[in-house]
């Protein structure tokens, strides 16, 4: 093989597919007559390739299946966890302990998810749920209304609530420092 073969090897797909200007063109095709191994590999390049069909070893469904299954367990982690929190904070037992927690909670989540809404409900349900129960079972004891006690849950659960997502504005912080580094 020569020079002249291995340009017009190189050129060959281009002369296939009509996109060589009319000079190239005539040269590849007077090289092609003139030259036997050439002309034979550009018979070979116009016939069409079989495509062997695939065959995938991975099974969509059953791994589709292992990852809703983990998220699953994610998500019953991060609930668990926040009901911890809302247990472990209701009563603030004056301590103002649940500001870190909860802030560590948003950023997880949020990094998580990926989305301001799952860490309002992760953060803000457990521990108003947890308080209106509390609630609840001091009205039925006589203790105090149920209307402040939903009140009361709600505004403690607001607190959380704004922890949870100073947390979230972090992970979004920390998201766009790793995709712009």
């Amino acid at each position: 093989m020569n020079k002249d073969c291995f340009i017009a090897e190189d050129l060959l797909p281009l002369y296939n597919d009509g996109l060589l200007q009319e000079e190239t063109d005539e040269w590849l095709e007077s090289h092609l007559k003139s030259c036997q191994k050439c002309n034979e590999l550009a018979q070979l390049t116009k016939e069409p390739v079989e495509k062997e069909t695939i065959i995938s070893p991975v099974n969509h469904d059953k791994m589709m299946e292992k990852i809703k299954l983990k998220l699953s367990i994610y998500q019953i982690i991060f609930v668990g966890i926040s009901f911890f929190f809302a247990i472990k904070t209701s009563l603030l037992n004056e301590s103002f302990g649940f500001i870190l927690s909860y802030t560590v909670l948003g950023v997880i989540t949020y990094l998580f998810y990926r989305n301001f809404l799952i860490v309002t409900a992760i953060a803000f349900l457990p521990i108003f749920l947890w308080d209106i129960f509390q609630s609840f079972s001091m009205y039925v004891d006589g203790d105090t209304s149920l209307l402040l006690g939903i009140i009361g849950s709600a505004f403690l659960a607001l607190i959380h609530l704004i922890f949870a997502l100073m947390g979230s504005v972090i992970g979004l912080l920390i998201l766009k420092l790793k995709k712009r580094g």
